[in-house]
């Protein structure tokens, strides 16, 4: 396809220009000029306002195919001064030396390796990814043509037949394809051990396992001699756990919105248990707990459990596209709509949730926890949890973590996100009284432990209860 340039004349005259690839955008200024009486050294180029280097051949330039180019004069007529050219030889010796913008190639040649270049049969100068082959183009070929305007530059001078330039050295050669065996269609092993030779360890995600993973789940057999059950879909989707509190605050609690066909089939996992104790010790349905009386069993599992099968790797697959998507698709907000955004969040969660429990944890591992209004501030907290102190008068902290963060009094329980609920940690200013020695709740209240599974069961039972009031009302 034929190049060509448009070239904006002071006069306000268009003029094109043909192109190619090795011509430099001097040779673009020259022509123009040449063809309307300007002179080229008291003019430039600029391509969107910004000087162009008239130096660079124009496919190095970065200038695109039918651009506008606009001549201007500049503020001082150009000046030529000599350069320094190298010569590099095929053995690897260089002989550089002062010359002119105006000399040919060949006088470069001449007086640099004129001893070695009439022993060639066909010299060529290589510069830049431009060619000049034999004697006759080198007596055409300026270094201005070249683009060698000031500084240094560096040839190369070989010794080849033009045609043997085309031949590339060192070219690669594609594999064979190998053809695929038979029982290549099948689902790839995913287990650990299979994929370890890839190196790296885990697993490694593969195109034929990609390919898998793409595909719809499994058909349930209807051969009656298998008398096997493919896994549903709903069998593909982690179970929640009953209850996850989190380490810090805001964290939701995933039975808050328990239904009373969920409660009878908790009640029916364990027929003939009594559901757990719990001891209403205050206000705000305040139950005591603590986490060492907490027994927590957990069984061993085999090897195989930590397997990965199609299905883990479905469910990884889901969560990165999930993750991705959100990346690439999230606008980019200003500080007004950031805070557009969180106040409709915050909206949302009053919507949403009529009550917060809050759970606050002591030094010596006993758990306080209570219900509370979302607008209600911290100062209201601070007061319950007094009531249950060995030493009410003493001041002390409510604070996250991590990082440690001691939240101040006068802001609501909704801007300190602990809606639904949040685990507070309590200390004293004072630092002596933070050892775990000293007792921080009253004994009477010690007395009247409720365990942890109970307090989960305290939470749900109060959430059902209302939401029943506020259905029939």
């Amino acid at each position: 396809m034929e190049k060509r340039v448009t070239i904006l004349l002071p006069n306000g005259r268009r003029q094109n220009v043909s192109v190619t690839a090795n011509m430099t955008l001097l040779e673009i200024l020259e022509t123009a000029c040449t063809k309307h009486g300007f002179d080229s050294e008291e003019h430039c180029l600029k391509f969107h306002n910004k000087d162009v280097c008239l130096t660079q051949q124009f496919r190095f330039s970065g200038l695109p195919n039918n651009c506008v180019l606009e001549m201007e004069p500049t503020k001082k007529r150009r000046i030529v001064s000599n350069v320094v050219v190298c010569i590099q030889l095929s053995d690897g010796s260089r002989e550089q030396g002062e010359f002119a913008p105006n000399d040919t190639v060949w006088q470069v040649v001449q007086k640099l390796c004129g001893s070695k270049v009439s022993t060639f049969e066909s010299p060529i100068i290589i510069y830049m990814r431009s060619e000049v082959i034999g004697q006759q183009n080198m007596e055409q070929t300026t270094l201005k043509s070249l683009g060698i305007l000031e500084g240094r530059a560096m040839m190369r001078l070989i010794d080849k037949k033009p045609e043997e330039l085309k031949t590339q050295a060192n070219v690669y050669k594609p594999p064979e394809i190998q053809p695929k065996p038979k029982g290549d269609d099948e689902q790839p092993s995913t287990s650990r051990s299979a994929a370890s030779g890839a190196g790296g360890g885990g697993f490694a995600l593969t195109n034929n396992l990609i390919k898998s993973l793409k595909r719809s789940a499994p058909e349930v057999n209807a051969d009656a001699e298998n008398h096997k059950e493919m896994p549903s879909e709903k069998d593909e989707q982690p179970e929640a756990p009953k209850h996850d509190w989190g380490s810090g605050s805001g964290y939701s609690l995933h039975n808050a919105a328990t239904t009373p066909m969920q409660m009878d089939n908790d009640a029916d996992d364990s027929p003939g248990s009594a559901p757990p104790v719990v001891n209403v010790i205050g206000p705000r349905q305040a139950v005591l707990f603590s986490l060492d009386a907490t027994q927590k069993q957990y069984d061993e599992l085999p090897d195989s459990f930590f397997d990965l099968t199609v299905n883990d790797l479905k469910m990884v697959l889901r969560d990165l596209k999930r993750t991705s998507a959100g990346d690439e698709d999230a606008p980019l907000l200003t500080a007004k709509l950031r805070e557009l955004e969180r106040q409709k969040t915050m909206l949302a969660k009053l919507n949403q949730y009529k009550e917060c429990v809050l759970r606050i944890q002591f030094p010596d591992r006993f758990v306080l926890q209570g219900m509370f209004k979302p607008h209600e501030t911290l100062a209201k907290v601070k007061d319950f949890v007094r009531e249950f102190l060995v030493h009410p008068s003493e001041e002390f902290n409510l604070f996250t973590i991590p990082p440690k963060k001691v939240l101040p009094t006068d802001e609501t329980l909704l801007e300190l996100n602990c809606v639904p609920n949040a685990v507070l940690h309590f200390a004293f200013l004072k630092d002596d009284l933070n050892t775990e020695n000293h007792r921080f709740v009253l004994e009477k209240f010690v007395d009247q432990l409720t365990s942890e599974e109970g307090a989960h069961y305290a939470v749900q039972k109060y959430r059902f209860t209302r939401s029943t009031v506020s259905a029939s009302s």
